[in-house]
């Protein structure tokens, strides 16, 4: 049975149905949509006589049958006096099945119809705009994209009578009234009134705040809130709270956006139902001010978009922390109690990345590069190299709780991949007086799930060779090793020494190559 019609099934309440169809329909989807519903009144457009025809045919036969499954009423249309049909119900349906155009869609809101169903070809049919048009006037709509050799998406929407928003961007403030101006101008240039953008002043000491307000007196979809000083977990939970959109999104304001981005993050989402969409970012050198273009998971099977588990839980493990370059459908937060953890001060933004992965049931990508990272700001939580790192210590606590009921075996070994990618880059950042207590606590994070065995059979399949080394070192104690991994030469005084420890580095290479 065609998707649509299996919709149509499920909404007994339409009692009304007007369906246009195009030049590759056939009468087998009127027969399908009179055999499954009990309509009082179905208006038909056809576009050729011949189909006509055979539809009329079609009707003679279901007469014949015991219990005919027949509309009450049956009209015929021209396409080109569609706009005359007048529902005598508030219940009315337009349906629609193989037009070519997306303006030949458009034009049947002016049928101003509570239910809007139809496939359609996506390579012909934009069914983003069809969505920002009859969401004005329909209160469900239900749309079916198929491409050749692609998975169909489903755009399944219905309005909520409480709140017209569909995506909130929440950004926390705190010492950007440098930076904050070119944020504000690079999200706000898309102009969609089912957008809003809270602003979530963190107790920061600056003017940012004033610049967010004036901003605001012109743009009623700017909100901004105040609270004391919580860290930036603090400042994004307290806007989570507080949104009131269908997704929700993230900026860093000292950072900008390409001005498409949200927009098309947005259309990716809805029209294929996903429940979480991201993009490309860009690195953006404050000394230099150029840009480089971040590699990450942008290709196949993502920027298809996907629901394949496998698929989903790898991007755990190997897609970026970078939660600023997607949204997220808040229904799927709240269902899982994902929230940001506001005694975290800094890097909150990697267990949010790594519990929502674990849970969403589909992703796709946007394979552009649509956001601007600042690099070398002073105050990022990226310039910390002291103790400040032991922060990731209390987040896998969190995401070992978390990860306690995980359904999928593989979620805990991406885990522990995470794991060791992430004290990895505080090992290479941190100072040499504290890699030592680094490595103490890294190894009874590293050996919290799984035993020291199980550990290596983990990252053999799923980790980089130099992680494997890392992963060795710091559970057996070898800071030296650890050191140099790191690049650390402050103890590689002399020539001797250094070959000496450049042949420890060989000889245990070649060791644990053969185990």
């Amino acid at each position: 049975m065609n998707d649509i019609v299996g919709y149509l099934g499920t909404h007994h309440e339409i009692r009304e149905l007007a369906v246009v169809l195009g030049v590759k329909s056939s009468a087998a989807l009127v027969y399908d949509i009179c055999n499954i519903t009990r309509l009082d009144k179905l208006v038909l457009a056809a576009p050729t006589i011949e189909l006509k025809k055979e539809i009329r045919k079609m009707f003679r036969e279901l007469m014949r049958e015991e219990e005919p499954h027949m509309p009450a009423e049956i009209e015929w249309i021209s396409i080109e006096n569609i706009c005359s049909c007048r529902s005598g119900t508030e219940n009315m349906a337009v349906m629609f099945d193989s037009l070519s155009t997306t303006e030949e869609i458009l034009e049947l809101s002016c049928l101003s119809p509570k239910y809007l169903i139809g496939i359609m070809d996506r390579k012909k049919v934009n069914s983003f705009l069809i969505w920002e048009k009859y969401r004005e006037v329909s209160q469900y709509i239900y749309l079916v994209s198929w491409e050749e050799n692609c998975t169909d998406e489903v755009l399944n929407w219905v309005s909520d009578p409480e709140s017209e928003i569909e995506l909130s961007i929440i950004f926390p403030v705190y010492r950007v009234a440098a930076y904050i101006e070119k944020c504000i101008q690079s999200v706000t240039a898309w102009n969609a009134d089912y957008v809003e953008f809270l602003f979530v002043d963190d107790g920061s000491p600056d003017e940012s705040a004033d610049i967010i307000r004036n901003y605001a007196k012109n743009d009623k979809r700017i909100v901004l809130f105040q609270k004391e000083n919580g860290g930036c977990a603090s400042a994004r939970q307290y806007g989570l709270e507080r949104a009131r959109g269908r997704y929700v999104g993230f900026v860093d304001p000292d950072d900008y956006v390409d001005e498409s981005m949200f927009r098309k993050l947005f259309a990716r989402a809805l029209c294929g139902s996903y429940e979480i969409s991201y993009c490309g970012y860009q690195e953006l050198y404050e000394d230099t001010q150029t840009t480089k273009e971040v590699p990450d998971s942008l290709d196949l099977p993502y920027r298809d978009g996907t629901c394949d588990r496998y698929k989903i839980d790898e991007l755990i493990a190997y897609e970026r922390v970078a939660i600023w370059r997607g949204i997220y459908l808040k229904d799927m937060i709240l269902r899982n109690k994902i929230h940001f953890y506001t005694d975290i001060r800094r890097f909150d933004d990697l267990p949010f990345k790594v519990e929502t992965l674990s849970v969403a049931r589909s992703v796709v990508a946007v394979p552009e590069y649509l956001y601007y990272y600042r690099m070398s700001r002073p105050g990022q939580d990226i310039s910390a190299d002291d103790e400040r790192l032991y922060v990731h210590f209390p987040i896998f606590k969190y995401l070992d709780r978390f990860f306690v009921s995980a359904k999928e075996k593989v979620q805990l070994d991406y885990l522990q991949v995470v794991k060791i990618h992430t004290h990895c880059y505080a090992l290479q950042k941190i100072r040499p007086e504290f890699i030592a207590e680094y490595c103490r606590q890294a190894k009874t994070d590293l050996l919290s799930n799984f035993s020291y065995k199980e550990s290596k059979y983990i990252l053999k399949h799923f980790a980089s060779r130099k992680d494997r080394l890392y992963f060795r070192a710091i559970c057996k104690n070898r800071i030296w090793f650890v050191k140099f991994l790191s690049g650390y030469k402050g103890s590689n005084k002399g020539y001797k020494r250094k070959q000496r420890q450049l042949m420890k580095f060989e000889e245990l290479n070649s060791k644990y190559a053969k185990k």
